[in-house]
């Protein structure tokens, strides 16, 4: 899914966080990108949840 609005950002990682960056989208039969905005969606809850706000 390729939209105007989207960028390709470059993320430094070991090949080891690779593998499991890709065994964790293919484990919900996801792409890397889906999961990566799944993540980013739960993330501000999660941390506002940690500092108590």
């Amino acid at each position: 899914m390729t939209e105007s609005n989207t960028v390709n950002p470059t993320v430094t990682i070991t090949k080891e966080e690779h593998k499991a960056l890709k065994q964790a989208a293919l484990d919900k039969d996801i792409k890397v990108s889906a999961l990566l905005r799944e993540w980013l969606r739960e993330y501000p809850a999660k941390e506002t949840a940690r500092d108590g706000k």
